[in-house]
Parts: C-alpha cells; structure tokens; sequence
C-alpha cells in the first residue's frame, strides 16, 4: 500500500513527523527528514533500501547477507519504512552494517541522506526507489539495482531485477535481469509430517490458502453437509464463524478429530501444510504466499493462474471454489494423476528456484562491479 509520508506528500509527513515524536519515536522522524549515518568505520557504503512490505524487508536482508559475504570491503547502510522484529534479529547479526528508519521522498531529505551516505551504489527493492531519489541518483551517477519494483519514471536509470512478468513489461531491453526471488526464501524440502500430527485418523487434509471471509463460511457450510468429508480435515486462510485457530490446537494432546475446520491463522504454519496437504488451494494469494504453497511438492489448484503475476506460468489446473469439494473428492479416488500433477509443480518450482539463484549471483556480480 502506498504511504502518502514515505512518498513525499507534505502534509502526510508533517502528521507523521508530529506523531512520531509525540510517540517517542524521534529517531523515524529524524530518519524521515535524511539525518541518517553509515556504521562506524572505514569504506564505502552500499545502501540497501526497502519500503514497508514484510516480504521486501526480509529480502533486503537476504540481499544485505549475500553482498556482506561477496563485499567484505564496504560497510552497509539498510533502511526500512516499518519494523518487524525477525528482520531486525537478523541484520543485527551483520557485521559493519548499519540499520533503521529511512528517508521520505522529499527533495531536502533526499539530498540530505545522498550527501551523509555518498553512497557507493543503492539496492532498491520494492517500492524503495521513488522518483525524487531516481532523480538523485541518477544525476550523479550512481549505480543503483531496482529488486522486484517498476522503474518510477524517466529519470529511473537503475538496472532492474524483475520478479514478475509485469515488472519484466516494464522495463527496457537489455536493462534488466528476472528471477522470482521470493522461490528461494520459501520453505522447502520439509517433511510430510503434519497430516499424522494434525490428523493421525484423517483420510485426508486440505488446505485452501485464501478466500473471503464470506466464501470460508460457505464451504464450511458445504463441508459440514458432505458425509466424505466427515472422515478429513479442512484447512482455511479465513476464519469461518466459530472455527478454532490452529495456533491454538495442542498437539501434545491428540490429534485433530476427522471432520474439523481449521483457522490458519500465522504464517509459520504454511511449510508443514504445503508439505502435507493431499491438496492445496489458492484463490488469489499474495506471491509469498503462492510460493509457499508451491514448495511443498504436492498437488495445488487455484482459481485462475492468470491471477498469478508469475515470470512463467506454473502447470497449476484451474478450479473455481464452489467446485472444490467435488473435485478433491475425485481427487482421492485418482492417487496417480494427483501425483502426476505434484511432480510437475515441484519440476517448475525448482527450476524457477534455479532462476532465481542465477539472478541474485548476476545481482552480485553488478555489484561487486561498483
């Protein structure tokens, strides 16, 4: 979602600035208006920037590890629109590499945080990259890599890594690298486990990723009237009414009953389930999402794979929601074709996981360029 303070609107951050230092949160403030520093000590500074997006700060810290391990002569400066705790965990285990709140896209703060950092080259990801500081950089040369965002006008002269076939459209030729990076921080290559966790006397587990609120009542209702799948369990991205969430279920206790509705309600769960889902569903998942369900090698389904903004499309069949109960049924009764479907999906997430690894190591060498 666009913030109106981060992206330069006077009076947005003229609220924001007023509120974050009511709040104590005088650094951000500070941050806002370009009074950022490098780390102590000597070399250049490569400023990695990322906006507000979960996914886009935990790859800005997947990139700042992977350029740390192929740079050890420059010090890191990473800046970030909002907080999350694990991201902060992980880039105070960086050595030389400094971190906090960034700057808004105003002309005084741009030029403020350019001339503190006089950076060596910038590593955009997201909606980072903002027309002022394309200007910025672009004007005094220097290199800047845009990660899975959209050049922000004209005066964009950064080299683009496109993860998506839109962001690919919108880049020059010969301008630009792709690879779907979010592939390579989906988990992967977990154990089938959970179904005998979950459901040790279940036929089956299902697991339908997103939906309304709305639509995870209506097959609920539809679930509960089918005889079938009184002898499975049902696994939901939204809570239907009264539905347990499954960060409350004690495993030490005993297994789900077959029949049961489940509220997927934290992220930490989606390796185990994508890994031991007879089937998946997605009806439109974000992309991180899409890849966690993807890497669990087993047998998906979405709505419309032109929902998916993929670089390649995924061999993924086609179901419409109200149809799922029917075709999970038949599902169960052709184990081979299920298989056959699993075993092509896990043949296109790891080629894309390939793709990915050889984006990050063209990133890299661009980088160790500067």
């Amino acid at each position: 979602m666009p913030d109106d303070a981060y992206d330069g609107h006077f009076f947005a951050g003229l609220k924001a600035d007023v509120w974050d230092r009511l709040g104590g949160r005088v650094g951000r403030a500070n941050a806002r208006l370009g009074f950022i520093r490098a780390p102590e000590g000597s070399g250049r500074a490569i400023w990695i920037k990322t906006d507000g997006e979960e996914w886009a700060n935990r790859l800005a810290v997947d990139l700042a590890a992977a350029v740390r391990e192929r740079r050890r002569d420059v010090r890191l400066v990473v800046t970030f629109e909002q907080e999350y705790s694990d991201v902060l965990t992980r880039l105070a285990q960086l050595p030389r590499t400094g971190y906090g709140f960034g700057p808004a896209d105003r002309v005084g703060a741009t030029n403020r945080v350019v001339g503190r950092l006089t950076p060596l080259g910038v590593i955009a990801v997201g909606r980072a990259l903002r027309p002022t500081l394309a200007a910025r950089l672009s004007a005094q040369h220097t290199p800047c890599v845009l990660v899975h965002g959209v050049p922000p006008g004209a005066s964009c002269q950064c080299w683009g890594l496109a993860n998506t076939a839109r962001e690919r459209g919108a880049w020059e030729e010969g301008r630009f690298d792709e690879g779907a990076l979010l592939s390579l921080t989906a988990v992967a290559q977990v154990e089938p486990v959970f179904q005998g966790l979950a459901g040790a006397h279940a036929r089956a587990l299902f697991w339908v990723t997103d939906l309304s609120c709305a639509q995870a009542r209506a097959l609920a209702t539809v679930w509960k009237a089918s005889p079938w799948t009184n002898e499975c369990l049902l696994f939901l991205g939204a809570r239907p009414d009264a539905a347990p969430s499954l960060s409350e279920w004690d495993r030490e206790r005993a297994p789900l009953p077959p029949g049961s509705i489940v509220w997927v309600d934290e992220e930490r769960f989606w390796p185990a389930l994508a890994a031991s889902a007879t089937a998946t569903h997605m009806q439109r998942p974000k992309e991180a999402l899409a890849w966690a369900a993807m890497a669990g090698g087993r047998h998906v389904t979405i709505a419309k794979r032109e929902d998916l903004d993929l670089l390649s499309p995924p061999p993924l069949p086609e179901v419409s929601w109200p149809d799922l109960l029917g075709y999970w049924e038949r599902l169960l009764h052709q184990p081979l074709a299920s298989r056959g479907s699993a075993d092509a999906l896990r043949r296109f997430f790891w080629n894309e996981r390939r793709r990915a690894a050889a984006a990050i190591e063209a990133l890299l060498q661009r980088v160790y360029a500067w």
